[in-house]
Parts: structure tokens; C-alpha cells; sequence
């Protein structure tokens, strides 16, 4: 067997930071091929990712030359049978041991010429002589990440071969090929735990813009706020300087949510939240604690105004008949004039008007109309 030098061992010791070095699924590939060249020469390099259960055709990329590739796969697609006329890929399926093994290691030269289906359909093309391939499984989680480029998707494979004009590879090249093998695999199971990690943080931001939420520091400073809080702010409090302070008048209630939180955390459940109206919008600004990040919040939540209804009343928990006493009792109207336009007596009037008094714990008329116009958001 051979032994490597120490020039070989800076060579692969370099290939490894390389193949570690953090990058994109898509970018991966070319950047794998790039350093596999700097360690096993070759005049073409080439990734193959396929199923062991033909559910799929196998995916090609190709380096330096990506149109070798491109022909094997349409190659492929049209003849998916020949795949297996590779007798490396034959040797593979039927053994699944993935350690490097070149074509000569199978098949003479001769033998290799007399094949129609690989040789004369492919590799005497692009002038290839020989490959040494080796074989690696995908892992698991591969097939758990969303929006996976398609060169790796449905697959549970991949192989990374060197291919040569002639057949001059020796057990160096085997060795090292063999050494950086069970690394690809590694390398591999780093992206898709990178992948996902990235997906989530994207994820999570994209969400985070899309909220209108402010990050407190414990006396009340902004630590940070989303764009779509700012542009609300900017809205309800103009000119608003919310990128660095909170308004006045925000600022001042803060402090008084803040002063209750000191002495309590449950104020941040029972607390009521701050609400604005301007043109026919209701801004609604609650103070919240998260537990477990130890980080106060304001949470913007901007709505059409509620309008003064029947149908808006009945949301208080009223009935019908009760909604429309009330509704009309708001503009103003007389108990005889409620009772006449409403079709009923005075006495049933009276009675809808207790059992609303009741519901909403109040004693007068205009505790009542207070009390809806306030929970419906339109008085505060």
C-alpha cells in the first residue's frame, strides 16, 4: 500500500477546510470538484446523485467542462437503462460498498472499447479513458428540507468520480480517495443542518417583518423595531423618531405598564392595552413579557374601526331585540320613541334595557352606551 507524503497530507488537510467551508447547496458541488482536482488529478470531475431504486433518473454536474454533464444526463433520459452498463454503478448497486474502484479495476481496455452502451455511447466523446469513482448515501434528513434544489431531490445517493484521458491511477489516488469519503458524507449532513437552520432563521424573519412589534429594554428604551411598526408609529404618532424613542405619549403609557410590571409580571396578561383611532382605523398597542427570552414587547395591531351596529352589539352578547334597544337608546331616542319605532311597549323597552344592564354590570343608559362603544373599540 502506498504512503502518503507530507506533501499529500497538506494537500488533503487543505481539500478539507475547503470541503467545511460554509456555502450554499448549489454552490457546494463546484466548490467539491474544484479541491477533489487539487488532490487527484484529473481532466474531468464529476458529481452523480441517483436512487438505488431507478424512482428517479440520476442528476450529473460536471466540472470543468459543465456540458459533459449535461450529456450524460440527457444521456440518461433517454437510455436509463445504461446506467447501469457503468460497471462501477453495476458494482455498487449489486454490493453497496462504496469505497473507490475504477473502471480498469473491472473491465481491460479492450473490454471497455467493445462497450457500446457506455463507451462508444458517451465516454469516447469527451476523450475519457477511465474513472475512479466513489460512493456515499445522502443522509436521512435530506429529504426533510423544503425548496431542496433539484440536483439533489428524490435522491438517496451521490458518487464523486475522477475521470482521465488515460488509465494511469494508482493506489495513492485509491487511498485518498478512500480517506476523504466518509468526510463527504459529513460535509454533506453539515449543509442540510445548515440548510434548515437557514430556512428557520428566514422563516423567522420573514415573520418578524411581517409583525409590528417593538423590543423593550427593561427601563422602556427600543432595543429594535420591525419596519411594518415603524410605518405604523409614523401613521398614528407623525413625525415619529420610533426607530431610536418611542413618542411621547406611548412613552408615557409604557412607563406607567412598566412600573405595574415591577411589582407584578401577571400585568402583562391583565393589563389593558392602549387603543387609537385615526381615519377609520383602530390601533391597538398591548404590553407583553416573554418568559422564557426574558424580553419585553409592545405588540402593534392595526384593524378597521368597529362600527356602531345592531350587528356590532350583538357581539357584546346581546340579542337582537336587546342590540336594537340599545343602538337607538345611543342616538339619543326617548323610551317612548325606542318603543315606537321598534314596535313593542314601553315596559318591554324598560325590561331589555335591565337585562342589559345586567350583561354589561353597569346602572344608567349612558353607562351602557359607554361601556359597548368602549369594548367595540370606538371610544377608549
Amino acid at each position: 500500500m502506498d504512503i502518503l507524503t507530507n506533501a499529500d497530507w497538506h494537500c488533503l488537510n487543505k481539500f478539507l477546510k475547503s470541503l467545511y467551508a460554509p456555502c450554499s447547496l448549489e454552490e457546494f458541488p463546484v466548490q467539491l470538484m474544484t479541491s477533489l482536482s487539487e488532490i487527484v488529478g484529473s481532466e474531468m470531475s464529476g458529481l452523480v446523485n441517483f436512487s438505488l431504486r431507478a424512482e428517479t433518473l440520476p442528476r450529473f454536474i460536471s466540472f470543468p467542462d459543465p456540458s459533459v454533464g449535461a450529456s450524460a444526463e440527457i444521456y440518461y433520459t433517454e437510455k436509463p437503462q445504461d446506467f447501469l452498463a457503468h460497471p462501477v454503478a453495476d458494482q455498487y448497486m449489486q454490493t453497496l460498498d462504496g469505497q473507490a474502484t475504477a473502471i480498469s479495476d473491472l473491465l481491460s481496455e479492450s473490454e471497455f472499447h467493445r462497450c457500446d452502451r457506455l463507451y462508444s455511447g458517451l465516454f469516447k466523446h469527451f476523450e475519457l479513458e477511465d474513472q475512479m469513482i466513489i460512493h456515499f448515501e445522502l443522509p436521512p434528513a435530506w429529504k426533510t428540507l423544503k425548496n431542496v434544489d433539484p440536483f439533489y431531490k428524490n435522491q438517496g445517493q451521490c458518487s464523486l468520480s475522477a475521470g482521465r484521458h488515460r488509465r494511469n491511477f494508482t493506489e495513492r489516488d485509491r487511498l485518498v480517495l478512500n480517506l476523504i469519503r466518509p468526510h463527504l458524507k459529513q460535509a454533506y449532513e453539515t449543509l442540510v443542518a445548515f440548510s434548515q437552520v437557514h430556512h428557520q432563521l428566514s422563516e423567522q424573519q420573514s415573520a418578524t417583518d411581517q409583525a409590528a412589534l417593538i423590543a423593550l429594554s427593561n427601563s422602556g428604551a427600543v432595543k429594535w423595531i420591525t419596519r411594518q411598526a415603524g410605518e405604523i408609529l409614523h401613521r398614528y404618532f407623525p413625525p415619529s423618531k420610533a426607530a431610536t424613542a418611542l413618542p411621547d405619549l406611548l412613552q408615557q403609557w409604557v412607563g406607567r405598564q412598566l412600573s405595574m410590571f415591577a411589582q407584578l409580571e401577571e400585568v402583562c396578561k391583565l393589563a389593558r392595552p392602549l387603543r387609537l383611532q385615526l381615519e377609520g382605523r383602530r390601533l391597538t398597542i398591548r404590553f407583553s413579557y416573554c418568559p422564557k427570552v426574558e424580553q419585553l414587547y409592545l405588540l402593534l395591531d392595526e384593524t378597521e374601526s368597529e362600527q356602531f351596529s345592531v350587528e356590532s352589539l350583538q357581539l357584546l352578547g346581546l340579542t337582537k331585540r336587546e342590540s336594537e334597544v340599545l343602538f337607538w337608546v345611543a342616538k339619543d331616542k326617548s323610551l317612548v320613541e325606542v318603543a315606537k319605532l321598534l314596535g313593542m311597549s314601553n315596559g318591554t323597552v324598560k325590561k331589555h334595557l335591565e337585562h342589559i344592564y345586567e350583561k354589561f354590570g353597569v346602572q344608567t343608559h349612558l353607562s351602557a352606551v359607554m361601556y359597548a362603544l368602549e369594548h367595540l373599540g370606538i371610544f377608549n
